[in-house]
């Protein structure tokens, strides 16, 4: 049941697709993807006649002889493999492919009716480009020629600009999604990247601060802490994000954490604590940060302090409750919908065929909406398991700020060894929900589109009442319906070669448990196969079918059950062949990662750098405008002299630019000597002086620092000094 690589000659017949410059002149464009015509292996003379299906007569009514069924239907030699596996390589370079696909959509008629515009287009663009590919195999390679290649990226540009298309939004909607979670997990990993590297920094300039001069033993202490104070305003920017948006809330908070040092590590400590090897100081900085952070969420917990701080555990709960509420929501209008097209589907599909228009449509919204409630279950089953190990956080949090209350009772001083435990354990709590609600940042920075495209799809929803429904199936009466399409998959198949064993319901928790994934995202491959690509979700509590290669499948009813159990091969490449007809199911049924559709994966497109960034540049030529000639004839130098007088040179803003620029001069070249202000040169800038008063006295005397500022007030400028006098001799 693997789908793998086999021989050109085990291909199924009128399955392998060759190429079609007319193709895209497909009048049934906007049911999506129609790429190419399906036709034998090698090209024929002439087109064969269609087979047609001795078991299912469509029209029996016309006939003059009756067709004899015999007793036994023939038996069917259906192979393993219907999909070529394609290396992971493009027939042109791949940039190269996406840049020509959006010039070509962007230059289409439609481009600007087109909304809303169309988010993500490099990764859409590359998408309809492998979709093509992969239904030419054929042309897989280098052997394209030059109008096969323009035929396919206009037909690709040409898809990109279809409205009203439910089975073109499934595709939109899998790479607005994917992408929007691909990009906010990369930018958060970016901010914590740049966090830890700002940290590391610090500390390292907080181990290497040492005394060089024995005079300056106190100043050295006083620079030393104010390092250890940027440390640990670095480390609380990230429990109290929300300080740098108040106005005047680092300036509360630095003044909150000098006092929370104060009140754990006197100024006085300093003069000893740099001393300390580099490995323990390394280890109590990381207890200081935590503690420190635990002061003054012990503060706001008295109520002694923390004005401007926000919990994190507090906005985690309120940005938590608000993305619950919406996915909740539009799950119920999700399933709504579902259950309406569903109906409708099975109320009329006897008598209209499963290639009516409107049977067509329905099954391309409904499919929209089976791949709004996949991406949704795993944002909700991620939000509930990660409030309740909030939940679980905050009550440790609480059960220590409460021993630490009874413990500090009405004391003004309390030994280290019984507070600091207390106030570590809530500080690293609370750095713990502050990592969760970066998270959740990222998570609800993704789901945004998600829920706007799941409420306001973009294309004309049909109605979710069954009298409105009714009436949009007469209105559809109209359209030219073609007759129904001889369904082979409607009378019973003999035993294939592969093998598949039943798994009853009783034992369907404990297989389960070992291997819980099913195939197809759990839709019936039997339902999907004979009904021209509707999804039916399957009941594992029917029981479930183990394959040999220990798959597990599940089915809408027993009747699909028993079909798949005589021949699971025919029914996994009926699966395959559709999938391939229909890409936008690839990723809603989960076979992104399979070796055959592995081509189409949209995460793996992710990963390509499909566009390079633009390179700024000062000044580069384009066109040589003034070409170098030789002309001897001065009046022809004169005329040509008027004509280019005012003639400006061309020149590019970047390397790589889909855009039409004529520009001058990019930028101006920053400054290179001595400052970076308006005045180019000979600028004396004033200098901070910071002095440390009372140092001699008591050793408990506190010294302050007092600072002054030196301005430069001499106009002297050797460079501008008058030139000594020139001596003449006659």
């Amino acid at each position: 049941m693997q789908i793998e690589e086999v021989m050109p000659e085990q291909r199924v017949e009128g399955f392998v697709r060759k190429f079609d410059v007319r193709d895209w002149r497909d009048p049934e464009l906007n049911l999506y993807l129609t790429l190419t015509r399906a036709t034998d292996g090698e090209p024929p003379e002439k087109e064969k006649k269609p087979w047609k299906d001795p078991y299912d007569d469509p029209f029996p009514l016309y006939r003059k002889e009756p067709v004899i069924r015999p007793a036994t239907p023939p038996i069917i030699n259906v192979q393993h493999q219907v999909v070529k596996v394609l290396s992971y390589k493009d027939p042109r370079p791949l940039k190269q492919m996406v840049r020509d696909t959006l010039r070509c959509f962007r230059d289409h008629p439609r481009y600007t009716s087109t909304d809303p515009i169309r988010e993500y287009q490099e990764v859409m663009a590359c998408f309809q480009l492998r979709c093509a590919v992969m239904q030419w195999p054929d042309k897989h390679f280098s052997e394209m020629s030059e109008q096969e290649y323009e035929a396919m990226v206009e037909l690709a540009a040409k898809h990109m600009t279809l409205t009203d298309c439910p089975a073109q939004e499934i595709v939109q909607l899998q790479v607005t999604t994917q992408a929007a979670f691909h990009f906010a997990m990369k930018e958060l990993d970016q901010e914590n990247s740049l966090r830890n590297a700002e940290l590391s920094s610090t500390e390292q300039v907080i181990l290497d601060t040492k005394v060089i001069d024995i005079r300056k033993y106190y100043e050295t202490a006083e620079v030393l802490r104010e390092r250890v104070i940027a440390y640990l305003m670095v480390y609380n920017k990230f429990v109290d994000p929300f300080a740098a948006a108040i106005q005047g809330g680092e300036k509360r908070m630095n003044l909150e954490l000098e006092a929370a040092l104060e009140s754990v590590f006197p100024r006085k400590g300093f003069l000893y604590w740099m001393d300390l090897p580099k490995e323990e100081k390394m280890l109590q900085l990381q207890e200081l940060a935590e503690v420190v952070t635990g002061v003054r969420v012990f503060n706001k917990y008295e109520g002694k302090g923390g004005q401007g701080f926000q919990l994190p555990n507090e906005v985690y709960e309120h940005d938590a409750v608000e993305l619950g509420c919406a996915i909740q929501d539009t799950f119920e209008i999700v399933n709504t919908k579902i259950r309406a097209y569903s109906s409708s589907v099975m109320k009329y599909y006897q008598d209209m065929g499963v290639n009516h228009i409107f049977i067509k449509r329905l099954r391309d919204e409904i499919s929209y909406q089976f791949q709004v409630a996949l991406y949704l279950e795993p944002v909700r089953e991620y939000l509930c398991e990660k409030q309740e190990a909030v939940l679980n956080l905050l009550e440790k949090s609480h059960g220590h700020l409460d021993r630490l209350s009874e413990i500090i009772g009405s004391y003004e001083v309390i030994p280290s060894d019984m507070v600091f435990p207390e106030l570590r354990a809530i500080g690293a709590i609370h750095i713990a929900i502050a990592q969760e609600f970066r998270h959740l940042q990222a998570r609800i920075k993704a789901a945004t589109p998600l829920l706007k495209m799941a409420q306001n799809p973009f294309y004309r929803e049909s109605p979710h009442t069954e009298k409105r429904l009714d009436i949009k199936r007469k209105n559809f009466l109209f359209l030219a319906c073609e007759p129904p399409q001889v369904d082979c998959n409607r009378y019973e198949v003999t035993e294939d070669d592969c093998k598949a064993q039943f798994i009853p319901p009783n034992e369907v928790r404990a297989v389960m448990e070992k291997q819980p994934h099913i195939e197809y995202n759990g839709f019936c491959p039997v339902c999907f196969s004979r009904t021209n690509g509707i999804l039916w979700k399957g009941d594992p509590d029917m029981g479930l079918v183990q394959t040999v290669d220990k798959k597990l499948y599940c089915f809408g009813d027993e009747d699909s059950q028993k079909r798949f159990l005589k021949a699971p091969c025919k029914y996994i490449a009926d699966v395959a062949k559709l999938v391939l007809e229909m890409p936008q199911h690839v990723h809603l049924m989960n076979l992104e990662y399979s070796p055959a559709f592995y081509y189409l994966s949209i995460p793996k497109i992710l990963e390509t750098e499909l566009v390079n960034e633009s390179l700024p540049k000062d000044f580069g030529i384009q066109t040589e405008v003034h070409p170098w000639m030789c002309r001897w004839d001065r009046q022809e130098l004169e005329q040509r002299k008027l004509e280019w007088q005012k003639l400006r040179t061309h020149f590019t803003q970047t390397d790589v630019s889909h855009f039409r620029r004529e520009n001058i001069t990019q930028t101006y070249p920053p400054k290179d000597m001595w400052t970076n202000t308006g005045i180019s040169r000979f600028t004396n800038m004033p200098s901070q002086m910071k002095e440390l008063h009372d140092l001699r006295g008591h050793l408990h005397n506190k010294m302050h620092s007092v600072r002054s500022t030196y301005e430069h007030t001499s106009v002297h400028n050797p460079w501008k000094e008058k030139p000594p006098p020139i001596h003449t001799f006659h």
